[in-house]
């Protein structure tokens, strides 16, 4: 407490003259009275039988008393300092690193949480506490509460999540906080490494616990019905030698030991025989690690769905032998006109009056132009083919699994394209594979130089061309076999299918029926299982690829408000006014009335 008028409290020499008044008063008075008079009077204070008289000189003097007291105190005017109050806000990191377990059992999120609970037992004493959740998306559990319990409560029901943390977001919910309650004090309870600080508290919770995590799973297959699987094993923080294995349908199937060093990726890898065989494999570090989540990663095989395929070319050697390889069904040849319905259509040389309202259609070394693409000539410069730079979903579909390595084109047809077609891959500076979505919701691509121009053929990268055209006519049950947290996963019905039932790690069932199929959020890591009919198969879900080791952050800001230091002393000496005015009220009233009972 301080006082704004200190000079006020000279008012409290008041108190020494009044004892000095009541020392020198008359203590009592002689007078001459009737006997008759004083029996009324005593009969009258027999009756009443009111203690108080006997204390009614005392208690007018204390009242005295305290109304001078009170009244200096009051031309002073007190105020309450800010440092007896303060409006805690707490910005609480909700990714999945923070599930690291420490060496006191709990995880990182609990630690954090438990220090929010000891610094809601300061409510008590008028603070207030704000808590904010940094998880996929920032979010307020608690708001303003002087209740410890309130708090801890929310907590209790707010569990880490699984996904990254949303600190900006965040960070905006606490720079509009600030901003409505100047001289709040902000703590951030996080595990990621923050440069610079400003206007804030920065609360580490990584104590270095170690961990190791397995990434970026890949799968090749041999030519000769097997595949290997690999991965990246990381060991975060120190050097290790961390165990592996390998898991197909279930069963260990092979282990060894790998030598890690601090922070650097290596490369694992395992051999499966018989690839046909596998309903799903996995990758899996031996226990002993502070994270759990990303120790294992899982694959499951594509099951492919029949593909009806029309081929129109006069020359379909190379076409067919990739389509024969693949084996996806039904496959007719034709070099006439394009009839009947098909899923694929592969026209080579040729280009039909009418696009055919199949899935997918291939158009290749067209001897005239679709709709929005006009030939400028031919270029006879030969160039490698690459990847177009622009990301897009298109390109994302055909090019999937493709290295594009070593591919040159020795002739193609220089074209310019409208806006509705994307370009997939160029050779030199200029398209030669396009695509678009159709009116009937189908894919239609270019491919803009004869197949005898290009070593593309006699390439791997073909036959993945070729499977990719058909997935995008044919969807795939799933269309990701891997994923993470945060990620969307489709689910494409057939025809033939009535449902299809999604089980979560937890347990939880997603239905999907009547219809196309939908789409689910991933929120938990772990192995999804995919039941559709008689199929069963499923996918894997980790946690993103940064939550395995704390990331750095350069800095964490605010902006204090304006006026802190001028608004806080006259809040504060509003309420202390209204309280020294009541208490003086109160007293006045009591001493007026024993004044009043004095006379009657």
């Amino acid at each position: 407490m301080s006082f704004q008028n200190p000079a006020g409290l000279w008012l409290l020499l008041g108190i020494p003259v009044l004892i000095a008044i009541w020392l020198i008063r008359p203590q009592h008075e002689n007078r001459r009275v009737s006997s008759s008079y004083i029996w009324r009077l005593s009969d009258r204070f027999m009756k009443r039988r009111l203690p108080i008289t006997l204390f009614e000189r005392w208690l007018v003097f204390v009242l005295q008393l305290l109304l001078v007291t009170c009244g200096a105190f009051l031309a002073a005017r007190p105020v309450l300092s800010r440092e007896n109050r303060a409006d805690y806000l707490v910005i609480l990191d909700a990714s999945a690193s923070m599930r690291t377990v420490t060496e006191s059992g709990l995880t990182r999120y609990e630690a954090a949480a438990e220090m929010i609970r000891n610094l809601a037992k300061e409510t008590g004493r008028g603070h207030t506490v704000t808590v904010i959740t940094a998880g996929e998306e920032a979010r307020t559990v608690v708001s303003e509460s002087s209740s410890r319990k309130e708090i801890s409560d929310a907590l209790a029901a707010t569990p880490c999540g699984w996904g990254t943390s949303a600190m900006s977001g965040a960070m905006t919910l606490a720079q509009l906080f600030c901003y409505e309650h100047p001289g709040a004090e902000v703590i951030v309870y996080t595990d990621q490494a923050v440069d610079e600080a400003d206007n804030l508290t920065v609360v580490s919770l990584d104590r270095g616990e170690w961990n190791a995590s397995l990434t970026g799973l890949s799968v090749t297959r041999d030519g000769e019905g097997g595949c290997t699987l690999e991965a990246d094993l990381t060991s975060w923080g120190r050097d290790a030698v961390i165990a592996v294995g390998l898991s197909v349908n279930g069963r260990l199937a092979e282990a060894a030991n790998t030598s890690c060093a601090a922070d650097t990726p290596v490369k694992v890898s395992f051999s499966v025989p018989d690839a046909d065989k596998i309903a799903w494999a996995a990758l899996r570090i031996e226990p002993g690690d502070a994270l759990d989540a990303d120790n294992q990663i899982a694959y499951f095989p594509d099951n492919e769905r029949p593909c009806d395929t029309l081929l129109v070319s006069e020359a379909p050697l190379y076409l067919e032998t990739a389509l024969r390889a693949l084996d996806r069904g039904r496959i007719r040849l034709s070099d006439g006109p394009v009839e009947g319905d098909f899923d694929l259509v592969l026209c080579d040389g040729s280009v039909p009056d009418e696009i055919p309202a199949a899935g997918a259609v291939l158009l290749i070394n067209p001897d005239r132009m679709p709709e929005g693409i006009e030939a400028a000539g031919v270029s006879e410069e030969a160039a490698g083919l690459v990847a177009s730079a622009a990301d897009s979903g298109m390109k994302e579909k055909l090019l999937r699994l493709m290295k594009l390595g070593n591919i040159s084109v020795a002739k193609h047809i220089s074209a310019e394209a409208s806006d509705r077609w994307i370009t997939v891959c160029s050779a030199g500076s200029e398209p030669v594979l396009l695509a678009r979505t159709t009116e009937e919701g189908g894919t239609l691509a270019v491919l803009l130089f004869d197949l005898h121009d290009s070593n593309l053929p006699l390439t791997t990268d073909f036959v993945y061309l070729m499977r990719n055209l058909m997935n995008i006519a044919v969807p795939s049950l799933l269309e990701l076999r891997l994923t993470e947290v945060g990620q969307s996963q489709r689910v494409n019905l057939s025809p033939n299918t009535a449902s299809v039932s999604v089980t979560a790690p937890d347990g939880t069932v997603s239905l999907f029926e009547d219809g196309d199929g939908g789409t689910m959020k991933i929120v938990l890591p772990g192995v999804y299982t995919v039941e559709a009919g008689e199929e069963e198969t499923g996918f894997f879900a980790s946690i993103p690829k940064g939550e395995s080791a704390p990331q750095s952050i350069s800095s964490l800001s605010l902006i204090p408000a304006e006026g802190t230091e001028e608004e806080t002393p006259e809040n504060a000496e509003s309420g202390m006014w209204r309280i020294v005015a009541a208490v003086m009220l109160i007293l006045l009233l009591c001493e007026w009335g024993i004044w009043v009972y004095e006379q009657f």
